[in-house]
């Protein structure tokens, strides 16, 4: 063993992990003097957050005291009795330890700072713990490694909320939450969800929300990537820009710069992919590259191919908690690797749990997931798009909060086919400068808002999405 290592080990032995006895006393005993002391502080600690076995046993008898019994006054003696009928009482100290805690409070006022340092001394408790694992871990030949680094990120980011497990309650204290919530964003001091850069899409869903899961579909080369990349730039690049993460399983780092610069600048892709731009152009390119810097480290790009649920689960974790990233992007499903060891799962019950785990990933980062994903061959070929066509797995319409859907019906082969999605009225102007056309925006699911459809343009020679009525 190298020395270093040898001295952290020898530093270790003998030490007590972390904990405050004095703060446990004082918050058991403010709880038992003060009733409103345990309404401040009860979804602020659990059990296992005390050190001491005693504690522990006061603490579960004192939650359960209130939860089966709220009619009964919180006190000592009530405590005692219950605890004795649950035949905890001796393990805790016994009647006269439970009652010597109120003897011990400085004062029931400081019950919340109490909880505060008992809750910090449990965190790094488990923080030790999770040292611990992490080098079991490193030397368990049979565990995978991926699913080690991902249990292990996802502990790390449960220890950095400090939050512990939340207790249920009645509806009274969410309304006023959300009635706050309604006036914070008529006076502007919240925004409803992440915009999308598109006035229409936005009248319709009210931005991307946080912990929605969110599919973007359609046909290969309809336009999944170019709409899924203009609002992204939409909101990275836009007039009030947040950190995106983007994850391209397709598409390299490089490439989707190169689109970004044909959309900012309205550079021919193609022209500038293959070098060939006269001088003014590459004024216009070297003007708009110099433009994006300014923003640039609000655009974080993952461009491994074939990256594995987890890995893209841990790294998204990473740029939220580091990058403090409002939105990520997967392009796209159908490119996810569930993990190394179910690959003989058929692949409807890989994408089915690859879904779930996104829709739990963004509700656990508060972030919206927008992934895309292919329809079936007969979605869009000769009819518009339903949600029936999502291809792989009938979970990914079930996991979504909101599903997108493009159709092209210029590339049908059969204009006969109709959807029951009205259409917005608008009128695609003349695009004579530039190959443009209008491509259908189907809402084809939202949990919590209406359905419909409306046109954007789709610029090929620029790669992206504009509003009609700005071409």
């Amino acid at each position: 063993m190298p020395n270093n290592a040898k001295q952290a080990s020898d530093k270790q032995i003998g030490r007590l992990p972390p904990h405050n006895d004095d703060a446990e006393v004082a918050l058991l005993g403010s709880v038992l003097i003060n009733r409103k002391a345990f309404e401040e502080v009860q979804t602020m600690l659990v059990k296992e957050d005390f050190y001491q076995l005693a504690h522990k046993q006061i603490w579960e008898g004192i939650t359960g005291l209130r939860n089966e019994r709220p009619g009964v006054a919180l006190d000592y003696v009530s405590l005692s009795q219950y605890m004795s009928q649950k035949g905890t009482l001796a393990a805790a100290g016994g009647a006269a330890y439970i009652a010597d805690l109120t003897n011990r409070v400085p004062t029931s006022t400081n019950a919340v700072y109490y909880a505060e340092i008992i809750r910090t001394a449990s965190m790094k408790r488990q923080l030790f713990d999770l040292s611990i694992r992490i080098g079991d871990k490193a030397f368990d030949e049979s565990s995978d490694i991926q699913e080690s680094i991902d249990e292990l990120d996802s502990t790390l980011s449960y220890l950095g909320t400090g939050s512990s497990t939340g207790q249920y309650e009645d509806a009274e204290r969410l309304i006023g939450v959300v009635v706050d919530n309604v006036h914070d964003i008529m006076a502007g001091k919240k925004a409803v969800g992440v915009s999308s850069g598109f006035k229409i899409l936005d009248k319709y869903i009210g931005g991307f929300k946080p912990s929605d899961l969110v599919i973007i579909a359609a046909r290969p080369s309809v336009g999944k990537t170019a709409l899924a990349l203009s609002i992204a730039v939409n909101m990275a690049f836009g007039r009030k820009p947040v950190p995106v993460g983007f994850f391209s399983l397709e598409m390299s780092g490089a490439t989707l710069i190169e689109r970004i610069i044909a959309n900012k600048g309205q550079i021919n892709l193609m022209s500038l992919r293959n070098g060939k731009i006269d001088p003014d152009t590459n004024t216009r390119m070297m003007t708009t590259a110099e433009n994006l810097y300014e923003n640039a480290s609000n655009l974080l790009i993952q461009d491994t191919p074939n990256m594995k649920l987890l890995e893209i689960c841990s790294q998204a974790r990473r740029m939220v908690r580091d990058n403090k990233v409002q939105a990520i992007f997967i392009d796209y499903i159908g490119l996810v690797e569930y993990s190394n060891n179910t690959k003989e799962l058929p692949r409807h019950e890989q994408v089915s749990r690859i879904s779930r785990a996104l829709k739990q990933l963004a509700r656990e980062l508060e972030v919206p997931i927008i992934c895309l994903c292919q329809v079936n061959r007969e979605g869009g070929k000769d009819r518009g798009p339903i949600l029936a066509d999502l291809r792989d797995s009938g979970s990914i319409e079930q996991d979504a909060d909101l599903v997108i859907l493009l159709d092209d019906p210029s590339k049908r082969l059969d204009e006969s086919g109709k959807t029951n999605y009205e259409e917005d009225n608008q009128e695609s102007e003349d695009f004579s400068s530039v190959k443009a056309r209008p491509l259908k925006v189907i809402i084809a699911k939202q949990r919590n808002g209406s359905t419909g459809a409306f046109n954007l343009n789709f610029v090929s020679d620029y790669a992206c999405f504009r509003e009609v009525e700005k071409f």
